[in-house]
């Protein structure tokens, strides 16, 4: 699992934006993915729902009211009727036209060019694993295997990427302490914890990393949260704006390097 993946060639904590850089273009959007690339980003987190007919497509709310110009649950439209829909002016004028993408769309805008973590979504009546499997097989067929993670709050869903990927990368999140997270991440055959720093420490960075798993500090726009996270070690957090968190961790890493401790490094950023 560790030969190539996600974190390979990272040397630090990886910044990823969060529904691409959200703070600055329409969420799950090429336009925001676009500026997540451009923002210095290692990561692109999106999300992902199964359409009427099946299809996999890029969005996060169970319903299209906020961020379309659609209403309805996106589970009862077509993917035909979703991309008719206008997912960037709720945003902004300035994105008038965008639309919602289809995961096979960003899978091959990323490929060689910058990693994926795709999280399931999935109503909670909704037991079936369709989605799990159809994703799983799209990111494989495409050469992503190793360039992507999967990962949900859906542990069902976490679960269930096996049947059809042995390979990818996932990841179980959850907001909630979870007491033996190694015995979950071993139950559901997945490398990574995804969890805030409230439910962090040193201690429990450094287990996990000593059995060879990997941690997610979840998503934040604090660079407090960003710079406590980094001092322990973790991996990789998401934010709605990557290139602060970016700036961040050039003037951290430039701060050990001249051999001053990091405490107080933010009052005195000039991000």
């Amino acid at each position: 699992m560790k030969n190539i993946t996600i974190f390979s060639g990272l040397g630090g904590i990886a910044v990823g934006a969060h529904r691409g850089a959200s703070a600055y273009a329409p969420e799950n959007t090429m336009a925001a993915f676009e500026r997540g690339l451009a923002c210095g980003a290692e990561l692109i987190e999106l999300d992902v729902q199964l359409t009427k007919d099946g299809e996999v497509v890029v969005f996060h709310d169970l319903t299209v009211n906020k961020t379309t110009n659609g209403h309805g649950p996106l589970h009862d439209h077509t993917l035909a009727e979703l991309r008719a829909l206008d997912a960037g002016s709720w945003f902004s004028n300035d994105y008038a036209g965008e639309r919602v993408p289809t995961l096979e769309e960003v899978l091959v805008w990323a490929r060689d060019r910058i990693k994926l973590s795709i999280e399931l979504k999935q109503p909670l009546d909704r037991l079936e694993p369709a989605l799990a499997h159809r994703t799983a097989r799209l990111v494989a067929e495409h050469g992503m295997n190793g360039q992507a993670q999967l990962m949900s709050f859906r542990h069902d869903l976490v679960k269930a990427v096996r049947d059809v990927n042995q390979e990818v990368l996932t990841a179980a999140i959850s907001a909630h302490l979870i007491e033996r997270p190694i015995a979950l991440l071993e139950e559901l055959g997945a490398q990574i914890l995804n969890t805030p720093l409230q439910h962090l420490s040193e201690e429990r960075v450094a287990e996990l990393h000593d059995r060879g798993f990997y941690v997610y500090g979840s998503m934040s726009d604090d660079p407090a949260v960003f710079e406590r996270l980094m001092a322990m070690g973790v991996d990789a957090m998401d934010t709605n704006v990557p290139d602060v968190m970016v700036g961040l961790r050039r003037n951290y890493r430039a701060a050990l390097s001249r051999g001053f401790a990091p405490a107080g490094l933010i009052a005195g950023s000039t991000l």
